[in-house]
């Protein structure tokens, strides 16, 4: 397939790195649960939010020794292809990290076109790939920053998805390697690793496109593509 990753994605590291993800979420959700019950340390509220968070960081360490075996190469796996509201998918992705994003003072907006077509997608892999954008929006924006997501229909064949943030931005040079697995980019803010991988391999497997337009000290804008159904065609 034309422009597809360098290097091999594997399934394991795509299956810890969502879980990763999820993690990272449960974690923020419980520190907000004790800044807005304050609870006292001698409580059973306390306890039980510390042994959550607790847990969480024993498992992220468990997952992250387990990401580090040898293993094979990702198997063929079953793409499932459907009509699918883009709209529904980024609301879905929006209340897991929720807690994240509010735990980080920033605010989040949603710009959809009152009239949509569905794309033809698999519904648990393009969830996955707008996790991946939005958790990396918030995760490398400071604290009150903004992330912004909007999509619009490109040509009567594709829509294009855009999730911009407010982080430090990606120098010119690297904004193509950031999609390698392992890699992080030597300046600005960190941006990189399996996750862009990732994210990438899954579009490419809808027959999309990814890429990023970002300049140092204005945020970064990640746009990718979907095909829509048939029916639009």
């Amino acid at each position: 397939m034309e422009g597809q990753v360098e290097e091999k994605v594997d399934l394991v590291s795509a299956i810890t790195h969502e879980l990763k993800t999820s993690l990272t979420a449960i974690i923020a959700s419980a520190e907000l649960l004790a800044d807005e019950l304050k609870p006292s340390e001698e409580s059973t509220y306390w306890k039980l939010i510390q042994s959550i968070i607790r847990n969480a960081h024993q498992l992220n360490e468990r997952v992250s020794f387990f990401a580090e075996l040898p293993r094979p190469p990702m198997a063929n796996f079953e793409f499932q292809p459907e009509p699918v509201e883009i709209g529904e998918i980024i609301n879905n992705v929006v209340t897991r990290l929720h807690p994240q994003i509010k735990g980080r003072r920033q605010s989040f907006t949603l710009k959809l076109p009152s009239s949509l077509p569905p794309a033809k997608a698999d519904r648990q892999l393009l969830e996955q790939i707008v996790l991946t954008l939005i958790s990396n929006a918030s995760n490398f924006s400071p604290e009150g920053g903004k992330i912004e997501v909007s999509a619009w229909q490109y040509d009567s064949g594709s829509l294009v998805v855009r999730i911009s943030d407010t982080c430090g931005g990606i120098p010119l040079d690297e904004q193509e390697r950031i999609f390698r697995p392992h890699y992080q980019i030597k300046r600005g803010d960190g941006k990189g690793g399996l996750g862009l991988a990732i994210a990438r391999f899954l579009v490419e497997l809808h027959e999309g496109k990814i890429w990023v337009k970002s300049q140092m000290g204005h945020g970064c804008n990640f746009f990718f593509t979907l095909p829509l159904t048939k029916e639009v065609r």
